[in-house]
C-alpha cells in the first residue's frame, strides 16, 4: 500500500518494502553520508514547528586549513566547541558535517541562545564567544581569522534558508560525496549530523493511499509534486533546479519507476492541498 508522510515543511512518499531484511552497520563504523543518515537529517528538519523556536537564533559555518588526522580528532574539536556554547547559554543547536573540494571537513550549525544568555552577553558577546571559541578549540590545525562565518537568524525566514540548504542535499552533492572524504578517514568517519537541545518537532502524518486505484493515486500524487517542484524552481528562474525537476520521475526500469519514491520540500499548505486534490479525484486518502 503507498503511503504518503506529511511533514511540517516537507513529504516523503513510497511503497513500503514486503520484507526489509537490510543489515544497519554499527553507527561506530560510520563510512560518510549514506542515504538513511541523509534520509533522517532531512526528516528530522521537515519536522521542526519554527514558529516555536524560541531565543536567538544563528547560523554559524566553521572551517579549517588543515585536515585533522582522523574523525575522532575532528569529532573532538565539535564537540570542544559545542561543550563551550553550551556552558555560554544555548537551547538547541543542529549541525553537519560537510567537505570542501579539497579534502578538508567543515562544519554547518544552527543554534538558539537562550534570552538569558543573550541579556547576560548581548549579540556582541555571543558572536565573540562563536568565533573566539572555534579558534581556540582548533588552533593547531590553524582556521583562519576571516573565514568563520556566522549569521543571526532573525526569524522563520532565516530559519526557512538553513533548512532548504541542508534539507535539500543528498549523497551527490559535492560536500557530501564520498569522493571528497580525507583519505585517512575512509574506514570510519563517525556520524555525520546530530542536534542537541529542546527542538520543538511535530511526527509526520501517515496518509495511506488505499483501494484497488492505490497505486494510480500513488503515481498521481507524484505527478502533483513534480509539477509543484517544476513550477516553484521556474518562479525561482534556477536553471539547475529546472533540470533536476524534469528529470524528477525518469528511470528506465518499469518495476522500480513503479515503486520509487519521493522526498521533497513542500510547504504544509500545498501538501494539504494535493491530498484534497486526491480526495476528489476519488482516491481513498485515510489516515
Amino acid at each position: 500500500m503507498p503511503v504518503i508522510s506529511v511533514y511540517r515543511h516537507g513529504m516523503s512518499c513510497g511503497v513500503p518494502p514486503m520484507k526489509n531484511d537490510h543489515q544497519r552497520a554499527p553507527r561506530g563504523d560510520v563510512g560518510g553520508w549514506s542515504e538513511g543518515a541523509t534520509r533522517r537529517n532531512t526528516r528530522f528538519l521537515y519536522s521542526v514547528q519554527e514558529d516555536q523556536l524560541d531565543g536567538h537564533g544563528w547560523t554559524a559555518t566553521l572551517t579549517l586549513k588543515d585536515c585533522p588526522p582522523s574523525a575522532e580528532a575532528w569529532h573532538r574539536l565539535r564537540r570542544a566547541w559545542i561543550m563551550r556554547m553550551t556552558r555560554l547559554g544555548i537551547a538547541r543547536l543542529h549541525w553537519v558535517t560537510e567537505w570542501q573540494r579539497r579534502g578538508v571537513p567543515h562544519l554547518h550549525c544552527a543554534l538558539w541562545f537562550t534570552d538569558e544568555a543573550y541579556q547576560q552577553h548581548g549579540v556582541d558577546g555571543c558572536y565573540k564567544a562563536m568565533h573566539s571559541g572555534w579558534l581556540a578549540v582548533a588552533a593547531e590545525y590553524h582556521p583562519g581569522f576571516l573565514s568563520q562565518h556566522f549569521a543571526p537568524i532573525n526569524d522563520a525566514i532565516g530559519w526557512f534558508q538553513y533548512l532548504s540548504k541542508h534539507a535539500a542535499r543528498g549523497i551527490k552533492h559535492y560536500q557530501r560525496s564520498a569522493e571528497s572524504i580525507p583519505p585517512a578517514w575512509k574506514m570510519k568517519t563517525g556520524r555525520m549530523w546530530g542536534h542537541t537541545g529542546s527542538w520543538p518537532v511535530r511526527d509526520a502524518v501517515r496518509i495511506n493511499l488505499e483501494g484497488a486505484a492505490g497505486d494510480r493515486g500513488f503515481f498521481a500524487f507524484r505527478r502533483l509534486v513534480r509539477s509543484w517542484r517544476y513550477a516553484d524552481a521556474r518562479a525561482a528562474q534556477n536553471p539547475t533546479r529546472i533540470r533536476l525537476a524534469r528529470r524528477l520521475l525518469s528511470c528506465r526500469e518499469r518495476a522500480l519507476s513503479e515503486v520509487r519514491g519521493l522526498s521533497e520540500w513542500i510547504p504544509e499548505g500545498i501538501q494539504e492541498a494535493m491530498l484534497a486534490n486526491l480526495a476528489t479525484r476519488g482516491y481513498r486518502v485515510t489516515c
